[in-house]
């Protein structure tokens, strides 16, 4: 075992999990902002935002445009929605909401405007996660990217989108080696996802998720994913690099107990189960 990687197991996080207090009120539990996806791909954002209020945020916000705001109004009624149509009505939302966690990719297009949009929520909010498009839409210029990040913003690639935004990584060294090399080049937390999933903190830390399956191979489950991270983030909550622990533990943890067959939306609806469970472990 190398000397700066652990295992992802309870006792890491769960004495510190941010559980709902007597007192709690929705104001109390944390914003989370989601970006709104382009039309054909809506499921995204609304896999992410029902993940964030089943694990306990008080109020998410899905971020739209006029073509997508009936469709989310009609799929999702508890949800808020804001519509923004240019980059100018956003830089003073984000400048506004600065204190809620953000996150962009999901379905979101790998495109300049998603760059436009990324970049504003780096460069005037504390804590976001920067997932999938939000990644890749930086692939001529990732050194763009990386100035941007610091010890409040996570990033979670899968492999290829690591490669993308990390075209110097040698493609021939291990994960463990790739997200080391990675840590130094970004100081921010990393979530490299796969079969073994590698979390980074800032002052390389390293946690190997093992408690996992197969059955997360499967179109959405990185959304859920983001959604979960993004509930666990924030004032008086878990770090950014415990929160990315606890949320692939509960992630992986849902898939094994379900079995064949899982599909996102399944991960979403089983999480009061597992949450049910470890409130109990406590």
């Amino acid at each position: 075992m190398k000397k700066n990687l652990k295992i992802n197991y309870l006792k890491l996080w769960l004495n510190k999990f941010p559980w709902k207090k007597k007192n709690d009120h929705k104001y109390s539990r944390g914003k989370l902002i989601i970006f709104g996806s382009q039309p054909n791909m809506i499921g995204s954002t609304i896999l992410s935002s029902e993940a964030a209020l089943r694990v306990g945020t008080g109020s998410v916000k899905i971020i739209c445009s006029k073509k997508t705001l009936p469709i989310y109004s009609l799929k999702f009624p508890s949800v808020l929605k804001q519509e923004v149509n240019n980059l100018n009505f956003l830089k003073k939302l984000i400048i506004k909401e600065k204190n809620s966690v953000f996150i962009i990719g999901p379905g979101a297009g790998s495109n300049q405007l998603t760059k436009k949009r990324t970049k504003l929520i780096l460069k005037h909010a504390k804590h976001a996660i920067i997932d999938a498009d939000a990644l890749t839409c930086f692939k001529k210029n990732p050194k763009e990217l990386h100035r941007l990040l610091d010890k409040n913003k996570i990033i979670t690639p899968h492999i290829k989108e690591f490669h993308t935004i990390f075209p110097n990584i040698n493609k021939k060294i291990t994960n463990y080696e790739k997200i080391v090399n990675a840590s130094k080049i970004t100081k921010c937390n990393i979530v490299l996802k796969g079969a073994h999933t590698l979390i980074c903190s800032t002052t390389g830390s390293i946690v190997l998720n093992n408690h996992t399956s197969s059955e997360l191979a499967v179109i959405g489950s990185g959304d859920v994913l983001c959604g979960i991270i993004g509930s666990l983030v924030g004032k008086n909550k878990l770090s950014p690099f415990l929160a990315c622990c606890a949320a692939v533990w509960i992630h992986g943890d849902i898939a094994k107990k379900f079995g064949p067959g899982l599909i996102a939306e399944d991960i979403v609806k089983n999480i009061p189960n597992i949450l049910k469970k470890l409130k109990n472990r406590k």
